[in-house]
């Protein structure tokens, strides 16, 4: 069995192991913007903190294009 193919194999094992990689990478997504958020709201103020708010649904579309292709 190919480990890479994830259209081989029982069903169950193959969804665990790609949502596992996905679940995985999103909380790497969310770690990396509450670190943002902390940073620019600590040292440069409100203002800069909305915009790393409203840049964060951006980003978010972007990853999730990206790993769709």
């Amino acid at each position: 069995m190919n480990y890479n193919d994830l259209t081989q194999g029982p069903i169950k094992q193959v969804m665990l192991k790609f949502a596992g990689f996905m679940i995985f990478g999103n909380l790497l997504q969310h770690m990396y913007n509450i670190a943002n958020t902390w940073i620019v709201g600590r040292y440069l103020g409100s203002s800069a903190l909305g915009i790393v708010g409203s840049a964060y649904a951006l980003m978010t579309l972007i990853t999730s294009i990206l790993m769709s292709s």
